[in-house]
Formats: C-alpha cells, sequence, structure tokens
C-alpha cells in the first residue's frame, strides 16, 4: 500500500510542478522584485502535494537581512524551509551544483540568484562563497544548508564553516531555521514517501558581531539540537 501510494503522490507533485512550475517562474520574470510573492505559495503547493501539512513555530523577524541556515535530511526541505518565510523580501540560496541540471528547477534557481557550489571543488566553493557575500548585499536573505548534504539518519551532521564566514564577512547575523518531521517523511535512503506533519521552528537570530567563526558555529549546533532532541 505505500509503495502504491508513493507512487500516486510522486505522480501528483510532478504534474503540479510541470503544471505550476512554468506559470509561477513566468510571474517571478514579470515581477522580479516580488518573487517570494509567488514562490513561497507555489512552494506551500508542493509540500501540500506530497500529501504533509505544515505547522509553523515562531515568527520570521522583519526588518533583516539574515544567512537562513537549515537542517537538512530530506529533497523536501527545499520547499518546506521557504514556507515559513516572510514574503515580502527576497531570497536566495547556496546550492549544490547538480541541482542546476534540473529542467524548470534550474531556471528557478537562476532567476533566484541561487548560487552553485561544487563541495568536491574547494576553489570554486571559495568563489561560490563571494558570490554569496554579493547577494546578500543586494538585500536577499542566504540560505544555507550548513551540514552540506542530507543526513542518514536525522540527527545534526557537523557543520561546514562556509556559512559562518559569509555572516562574518557581510556582518549579517544568523537566523536558524530547524524542520522536524522530514525524515520520517522522505529520508534519503528511501524512495517511498509517509505523509505527515512538517513542524517548523524559527529560532532567534545569532548575533555574529564579536564572535568567532567557532563560537558562531557551536551556538548554531546547541539551537538545532534544542529542537531536534
Amino acid at each position: 500500500m505505500t509503495i502504491i501510494l508513493s507512487i500516486i503522490i510522486y505522480t501528483l507533485a510532478f504534474i503540479s510542478f510541470v503544471l505550476f512550475g512554468p506559470i509561477t517562474l513566468l510571474f517571478v520574470v514579470i515581477d522580479s522584485k516580488k518573487s517570494s510573492k509567488y514562490i513561497i505559495p507555489f512552494c506551500k503547493l508542493m509540500i501540500f502535494c506530497f500529501g504533509c501539512r505544515l505547522k509553523i513555530y515562531g515568527r520570521f523577524p522583519q526588518n533583516q537581512t539574515f544567512v537562513i541556515m537549515a537542517n537538512h535530511v530530506s529533497f523536501l526541505d527545499v520547499f518546506a524551509i521557504p514556507s515559513s518565510f516572510d514574503s515580502s523580501k527576497k531570497f536566495s540560496a547556496v546550492a549544490a551544483s547538480k541541482n542546476f541540471k534540473i529542467p524548470i528547477y534550474s531556471t528557478f534557481l537562476k532567476k533566484m540568484k541561487v548560487v552553485s557550489i561544487n563541495r568536491s571543488n574547494r576553489e570554486q566553493s571559495i568563489k561560490g562563497i563571494n558570490m554569496a557575500e554579493k547577494v546578500l548585499k543586494e538585500n536577499y536573505h542566504i540560505v544555507i544548508l550548513p551540514e552540506g548534504t542530507r543526513s542518514l539518519n536525522g540527527s545534526l551532521s557537523d557543520l561546514k564553516k562556509g556559512g559562518f564566514h559569509l555572516a562574518k564577512n557581510t556582518k549579517a547575523n544568523i537566523l536558524p531555521i530547524i524542520t522536524r518531521g522530514l525524515y520520517n517523511i522522505k529520508p534519503r535512503n528511501r524512495w517511498t514517501i509517509k505523509p505527515g506533519l512538517i513542524e517548523i521552528y524559527i529560532g532567534k537570530p545569532i548575533l555574529t558581531l564579536d564572535k568567532t567563526i567557532d563560537e558562531l558555529k557551536e551556538e548554531t549546533e546547541k539551537v538545532f539540537n534544542k529542537y531536534l532532541t
């Protein structure tokens, strides 16, 4: 039954993505200054198509630009995390270069000024972080999944330091966003979908002023683990 349900869900999600993705993209191209106004509802639609519900705790802070850091357990993160954002401000992200090979989705990424990172190439990764700094200074939030890859057991993996350097270099504060439930719904090592509740916790901003990279990393890990354990 789980297999049949998963096939139905994947089919529905694929049809919705192909049908509504280009329409959303068209609105983003026409009205790029309000891109979040169209992308966030699209992300919520995709979560619904995967049979999931969202419950958001906390409020997204106003009048600041953040380096947003979130835990990474499922491919559904890319739809769940933006669903908690404030639509009044544009956001971008740092994403693995392989995502830029996916039709339609790659066009979304480019229009949103998402920065490509190849983590196996240190020089390219450094260039990517430098590009992300420029985007952040253009008044975009930047989303980073500091674990770098999806967790295999749902627990927090070691956080890479690139995002913390980005925050320090731009004097931006860090906004932690933690998801719970996605590991049970669709983990990395299982193809079937088990629809359920996705809980999203918007933490308090982590101030970066006068803190070292290691201090920021440790503080962020503590916030993540507070909600995950």
